[in-house]
């Protein structure tokens, strides 16, 4: 699993780069922004994202079942009965489809940007925006994909390194580390 989720890592970090590099500071800037306010939608207010995404589909299909007809008629009764027989896409286990859904739209987006953006002069700061740009997206889809509960990588600012899975013993680790290392320092000699 680890090596997997390494490979991803780096072959996801080395496209956007790449893609960052040839197209320029603006659009890695601005399609790390959008990938950044997606990720921090589905960590924050993920409640909401489902009964968003949820009231838009059963609208849809309220529509395409006839429902929308027995309303103009006046006919409240059978376009509840209607709404009644639409289940939620989105419930229970199938609510990371959800989230996988907001990520790969900012994704999408990004991409559409990138073909309609114009292209600028390439750059190393587009590079590490790049870089930048595809570890926010392995690290918002892992635990997707994976089906873990736990964060697989940390991302400052959304997800600091404590919430991270397995991060707690590396920080007790390093904080016990320096804890010796500045009671040795401290201790005459």
């Amino acid at each position: 699993m680890a090596l997997a989720l390494i490979l991803l890592l780096a072959m996801t970090m080395a496209v956007f780069g790449t893609l960052g590099y040839l197209k320029g500071t603006r659009w890695a800037f601005i399609a790390f922004l959008i990938l950044f306010v997606a990720f921090w939608a589905v960590e924050t207010i993920p409640d909401t994202i489902i009964s968003t995404l949820n009231g838009l589909y059963m609208g849809v299909m309220l529509v395409l079942n006839g429902g929308l007809g027995d309303i103009a008629s006046g006919d409240l009764e059978a376009a509840g009965e209607t709404l009644k027989s639409i289940q939620p896409p989105f419930d229970g286990d199938s609510e990371k489809y959800a989230f996988m859904l907001v990520i790969l739209g900012a994704v999408g987006i990004g991409l559409l940007l990138f073909a309609l953006m114009k292209k600028s002069k390439s750059s190393v700061l587009g590079l590490l925006i790049g870089l930048g740009y595809g570890y926010l997206l392995v690290a918002a889809m892992a635990p997707l994909i994976a089906g873990t509960s736990g964060a697989l990588l940390p991302v400052p600012l959304i997800r600091p390194p404590e919430r991270a899975a397995g991060s707690e013993t590396a920080t007790q680790q390093v904080s016990s580390a320096l804890d010796q290392l500045w009671t040795r320092l401290a201790e005459p000699q």
